[in-house]
């Protein structure tokens, strides 16, 4: 009798764990640094900055998409904070980290954010994936270009659906990526040097 009851609620149960909706969700930007971060850059021959200036350059504001991996099910995601600063706080610590000293003389790092995506993948739980592309360009204090070039970062995450925390991990992880590629190139090394006059 025990038996045949479980067979019968057992499937009852099983889709009673799987997401069977999928809303919009609005997600707030929030940089928390990671000390790992710390030194992957190298050391650098020249390491001052004036400050990191950030511009969203993206035509769709949007942030994301959830979608069910079993229906067709779909939903946007927003950000509840302007992803400008965002990136700023995130790309002066990773660089701090990096011996990158923010003081008033020095050359000015501008960022426009070229692309910025999330995809949260849903069933019981979910999996997260962030993508962010970035161009900085070094300027001397006269104003004059001294290096462009972009930089690009991924993530992936794993953990409970609509979760602010995983998204906030994830996004962050592919900011880190995107800073300590774009300091690890040749032409801002180079750049922090000839940009100081």
């Amino acid at each position: 009798m025990k038996r045949t009851t479980l067979m019968v609620w057992l499937p009852l149960l099983v889709s009673a764990c799987a997401v069977s909706r999928v809303d919009p969700l609005t997600v707030p930007l929030s940089y928390t640094q990671n000390p790992k971060n710390a030194g992957l850059s190298g050391a650098l021959g020249c390491n001052a900055l004036s400050q990191v200036q950030v511009s969203d350059a993206r035509s769709d504001k949007t942030l994301g998409v959830r979608v069910h991996e079993s229906q067709p099910l779909k939903a946007d995601v927003t950000a509840a904070s302007d992803p400008g600063v965002w990136v700023q706080q995130g790309m002066q610590s990773v660089l701090a980290q990096n011996g990158v000293i923010f003081q008033n003389k020095g050359p000015q790092l501008l960022v426009s954010i070229d692309a910025l995506h999330t995809t949260e993948s849903i069933w019981h739980r979910s999996s997260y994936q962030a993508t962010i592309a970035i161009t900085g360009r070094l300027e001397s204090p006269s104003g004059k270009a001294c290096w462009q070039e972009t930089s690009r970062g991924q993530a992936e995450n794993y953990g409970y659906s609509g979760s602010n925390e995983d998204y906030q991990e994830t996004l962050n992880s592919a900011l880190d990526t995107a800073t300590l590629n774009l300091a690890q190139l040749q032409g801002f090394r180079d750049g922090l040097c000839k940009c100081s006059d």
